[in-house]
């Protein structure tokens, strides 16, 4: 019912114009040759489209008009259009689609026919309304396929306005090995994009700002920006996975899409196809899904139900899937609790915990994951019948010890005036601060180690020197909020 209703306000419009378009042929029919055999068969066509009804018959038509007319003609274009119109009121949207795109590329100059190509690629995907709370979050556990954690992909939905657009705010963090996030504000009704910021820690850091013809990226530590001209419907690659929960996903639907990769600098094209539905079963609960295959060796499964929740997904080799459904409050802050080791802990908002999976249960870690991916804080809490002897003197024998374990980092070296004795979850602690190089980047180390009757704690900030000050009053937060109950 979803894509029925958007189909009707599409092909609502397009009606409108043909009927506008008609009364605009035989009113200036004069200005084509009235026995132009390409302008008879055009008007053969839009007959057998709006009169009879016969799109078949009408799109075999168009077809002619665009293969005998001369290159550039108006007419041309005008059929070009009409089979766009055809394919769209047919729900054959990926060729509607290609239809479209072919007049903006074949008949530059129509500037008529192209504006209105236009209007209807902004709808081209044919999208349902949005099956998501505002402040949704989902969080995915990756793993190797034999089971093991690496690490954590949180996507979320926040509602907002951009230059007076009603927008929503699509987010994803995701850590594994190394860490990236994103954020694109894309109009709320189209999801066509509007500003993105997607930063990969061992690749880049890019801002793209859209226009309706093109798309200017703008790379972190760089000058200028690279503008690229944009043709028919391009979305953000970063607004993917949120893209395709609006799509009218059933079995057997096929459609194809176009991304732009800011952190590549390239449009991608994407073909997709869906089967199902299947049972998939996952941290989160079992769900009937729709399976979704990339032709770039991806697949998502989305829940059949209203939400159209993520549920799992397979890529380059590791599956990541559904742990959690949340919705989050503005400013509201997030908390991490551990009731094997009896600890908890909380973070600003924004932030995020990743759970690591220990070989061991004597022990629990997990990574405190800042906004924008400036830093990496961790929690390691373990038994202290785990460490050695000499490292239960006190909390500063083991941060010896652990200092000892940085050996092979360049350059490292403790800050001599940075030793502070300091109470954490009321117990005994200290706290120290290092500096080391690592490639051409200078590092900064803010440590805490802390004991209490039973468990051995230690939180650090790692960050580049540049990004340490606006860190370390947020670390220091974290460090407070935690708590140990043994």
């Amino acid at each position: 019912m979803k894509s029925k209703h958007l189909f009707s306000i599409l092909t609502g419009r397009a009606t409108r114009t043909l009927l506008l378009l008609s009364l605009a042929g035989l009113l200036t029919g004069a200005s084509m040759a009235a026995d132009s055999p390409v302008s008879e068969l055009l008007e053969k066509g839009i007959y057998s489209e709006e009169s009879k009804g016969d799109l078949d018959a009408a799109m075999k038509l168009y077809e002619q008009v665009v293969s005998e007319a001369k290159s550039g003609q108006g007419v041309a274009a005008q059929a070009q259009y009409r089979l766009g119109v055809c394919y769209y009121k047919k729900k054959d949207f990926s060729h509607a689609t290609e239809a479209f795109e072919k007049l903006l590329k074949d008949y530059p100059d129509q500037k008529d026919w192209v504006n209105r190509a236009r209007e209807y690629l902004v709808g081209a995907a044919a999208l349902a309304p949005a099956p998501w709370a505002d402040g949704e979050e989902l969080t995915l556990d990756i793993k190797f396929p034999t089971g093991f954690k690496l690490g954590t992909a949180i996507y979320t939905v926040k509602s907002g306005e951009l230059d007076g657009h009603k927008t929503w705010r699509v987010g994803s963090r995701m850590f594994a090995g190394v860490q990236s996030f994103s954020q694109v504000e894309v109009d709320a009704e189209s999801l066509k994009p509007l500003h993105s910021r997607w930063k990969h820690t061992l690749i880049g850091d890019v801002e793209a700002t859209y226009t309706d013809s093109h798309a200017e990226l703008k790379t972190a530590g760089k000058d200028g920006t690279k503008q690229l001209d944009l043709d028919g419907v391009i979305y953000d690659n970063e607004e993917a996975v949120q893209l395709m929960r609006r799509l009218p996903l059933e079995e057997h639907y096929k459609t194809s899409l176009r991304f732009l990769s800011s952190l590549a600098g390239t449009v991608v094209p994407v073909k997709l196809e869906v089967s199902g539905p299947e049972k998939v079963t996952v941290s989160a609960g079992t769900f009937d899904c729709y399976k979704v295959e990339l032709n770039i060796r991806q697949t998502f499964w989305y829940s059949t139900d209203a939400h159209h929740y993520l549920v799992k997904f397979e890529a380059n080799g590791v599956v990541a899937e559904l742990a959690t459904i949340n919705q989050r409050k503005a400013g509201q802050p997030v908390s991490y609790q551990d009731s094997a080791r009896s600890f908890s802990i909380t973070a600003p908002p924004d932030w995020a915990f990743c759970g690591i999976d220990k070989p061991d249960k004597g022990s629990a870690a997990v990574l405190i994951l800042d906004p924008e991916a400036n830093g990496l804080c961790s929690l390691k809490v373990l038994s202290l019948e785990k460490l050695k002897s000499g490292e239960r003197k006190s909390p500063r024998d083991w941060a010896q010890q652990l200092i000892a374990d940085h050996s092979d980092e360049k350059d490292f070296k403790v800050r001599a005036d940075s030793w502070k004795e300091r109470a954490v979850a009321g117990h005994a602690g200290v706290s120290f601060i290092a500096d080391y190089v690592e490639g051409k980047e200078k590092k900064i180390v803010y440590a805490v180690c802390a004991f209490d009757e039973a468990n051995a704690a230690y939180l650090d900030l790692t960050t580049s020197a540049t990004e340490f000050d606006s860190l370390k009053p947020k670390f220091e937060g974290i460090v407070d909020s935690y708590n140990s109950n043994k």
